[in-house]
């Protein structure tokens, strides 16, 4: 038993590693094609339905899905209430979508938003109907055909979307893209699991089902009106131009801050419970981790900031121009998103989620100020808004959370003092350097090798660099191999 569970572990990691590396991939790939096939206004269409799209499918998943993961010994019941529950949820939220339109359309003053809307939507209800066969998949640890299903829909998808990008249906290959996938999704899945709803539904399964996911309900709620209140904005009071801008700088500055979110959180938080009994060796883990993270996470997010001109033009063509001071700004922005990672690896570890949820309850709304103060000075100083609201979100944390446990903020910015020197030597060389080239695929080259070289240097001559953490991991990871 216990090497079928290890063969099972190790086979699960496996393939969930190929599908995030390769869906990560491929789908930038897909990305590079259709952003430049399509226009700004194309994608600011779509980046107007975004919230409604986000908040639709919180209400879809419920936390459904992970419930029946959670749950022990899950019966046919609560697999068959799970599936009529997310079917019926996702007519409603079509019905409420399609009746609404209009209103939509008028809010953002485009016509073209009442069949956008209407043909989108259908996306929620096709999604429904896999939610609990992805369930069992998960929660019989069977990976493998989740990371094909997703490969297969993901490739036929972006085919369909480039296609027709490149035919000229604008907006449209957007909303294909979408919709085939899913679709083909739906038509795959019975291929891999033969399940199907073979009881009624049971309020006693719906009510333990529910108790789980509705706190999962909430929280998601409120983070994607957070994560998309600037879109909402800007497509309000500017043009869906600005709004395609906005939502694909978005959308870039997002994918390097959460592959570092990913990996950071997920060493982190056995680092750090590996020694949760004794007070100050963990303090002093937690200090090393912090460093390191930093130590990693900011030249990286800041050398693309400093990039971001001929990545973006080399990468998407000069008509995405406008988006680059957007990127640099949502980039910093989403650099302490890995960073705050750790403080929410120390909480866990100490047990202590609660205070967690409380200041995020009081950050929240710190961000949402700042961009709402932002919006009469124009969509560069709304990201940029971003960005202090963002710091405001880690500061405030960092502060409560330090003098909580020892590890004051004021204590945590000195040790960082030759990082933050580094950053700006790193800085100026790749500003120097680039301010005499004029070509752009040199200027990423040479920029880049500067900024590695100069920051490296740094940190060799204020010796940043140990082993500790790295001794660190590898040991726990040895010590996790021989437990399973």
């Amino acid at each position: 038993m216990e090497g079928t569970v290890k063969k099972r572990f190790f086979s699960g990691i496996v393939w969930t590693f190929i599908q995030n590396v390769a869906l990560k991939v491929i789908g930038f790939v897909f990305t590079i094609l259709l952003t430049r096939l399509l226009s700004p206004s194309d994608y600011g269409l779509i980046g107007m339905l975004a919230i409604f799209i986000a908040i639709s499918e919180v209400f879809i998943l419920s936390g459904f899905g992970d419930a029946l993961v959670q749950k022990k010994n899950c019966t046919d019941e609560d697999f068959s209430t799970a599936f009529y529950f997310n079917v019926a949820i996702a007519g409603i939220i079509y019905t409420i979508l399609f009746f609404s339109a209009p209103l939509i359309a008028k809010f953002y003053h485009e016509p073209q938003l009442i069949i956008l809307t209407r043909v989108l939507a259908l996306n929620f209800v096709l999604g429904s109907l896999n939610i609990v066969q992805q369930a069992k998949l998960t929660k019989a640890m069977n990976f493998k055909p989740l990371a094909i299903l997703a490969l297969i829909c993901m490739i036929v998808g972006g085919i369909v979307g480039v296609t027709m990008a490149y035919l000229g249906f604008g907006v449209w290959a957007l909303v294909a893209q979408t919709l085939s996938s899913t679709s083909l999704r739906v038509v795959l899945f019975p291929f891999f699991t033969k399940w199907h709803p073979n009881r009624p539904f049971n309020k006693e399964s719906f009510g333990q089902l529910w108790h789980y996911g509705s706190r999962l309900l909430v929280t998601g709620m409120i983070g994607v009106i957070i994560r998309n209140i600037s879109s909402i904005l800007i497509g309000r009071f500017y043009n869906k131009e600005q709004v395609g801008y906005f939502t694909r700088a978005q959308s870039l500055a997002a994918i390097p801050s959460e592959s570092l979110f990913s990996v950071l959180s997920s060493v982190t938080f056995p680092a750090l419970c590996e020694y949760q009994d004794d007070h100050d060796r963990w303090l002093g883990v937690y200090r090393r981790v912090l460093f390191n993270t930093v130590l990693i996470v900011c030249p990286f997010i800041v050398l693309l900031a400093l990039l971001s001109e001929p990545l973006v033009i080399i990468l998407f063509t000069d008509k995405w121009a406008a988006c680059i001071p957007l990127l640099q700004a949502l980039l910093l922005a989403r650099m302490f998103l890995p960073i705050g990672a750790t403080h929410t690896s120390l909480l866990r570890s100490a047990g202590d989620t609660t205070l967690y949820m409380k200041l995020y309850f009081i950050t929240g709304p710190i961000s949402l100020i700042a961009v709402a103060i932002s919006i009469p000075f124009g969509v560069v100083a709304m990201a940029w808004a971003t960005l202090a609201g963002a710091l405001i979100a880690y500061l405030v944390p960092a502060y409560v959370i330090g003098r909580k446990f020892g590890y004051t903020l004021k204590e945590q910015l000195w040790d960082w003092r030759k990082i933050f020197l580094s950053l700006i030597v790193m800085s100026v060389a790749v500003w120097f350097s680039n301010n005499w080239i004029g070509v752009m695929w040199q200027k990423l080259i040479v920029g880049g090798i500067v900024g590695v070289v100069s920051y490296y240097i740094c940190c060799i001559f204020f010796r940043l660099i140990d082993d500790d953490l790295k001794s660190l991991i590898i040991n726990k990871l040895r010590i996790n191999d021989n437990k399973l």
